[in-house]
């Protein structure tokens, strides 16, 4: 079981790592716009947590579940203002997208 945590908390940087890698990469073009590939990252990301609290939970770890509600909000936010952004071609959802995913890591790392 420990393994298959792993393997979530894996997935999931990568999941953080597609979004934020893909808004810097686009920030460098004139026209930055939202595409599916945050739409599937964001899935990875509401996936991969859910999986990682319930690993924690299977093991009898402790379980902050204040932060866990706080995370999986900014996660669902993110997963919907990307699926906005995809079909409506707006700028703000591509921004949006970028802030709420750093403050998602900025929770992740320093709520203790």
């Amino acid at each position: 079981m420990e393994i298959l945590r792993y393997v979530f908390l894996v997935f999931h940087l990568f999941g953080f790592a597609a979004i934020l890698g893909g808004i810097f990469y686009q920030l460098r073009g004139k026209d930055p716009v939202t595409g599916g590939y945050m739409v599937t990252s964001t899935v990875v990301q509401l996936v991969t947590g859910a999986g990682l609290i319930w690993t924690r939970i299977s093991l009898d770890l402790p379980v902050p579940h204040t932060k866990m509600g706080v995370k999986l909000a900014l996660d669902a936010l993110v997963a919907l203002t990307a699926l906005v952004g995809m079909r409506n071609k707006q700028p703000w959802a591509f921004y949006a997208v970028g802030s709420f995913t750093a403050a998602a890591a900025v929770v992740a790392v320093a709520w203790t």
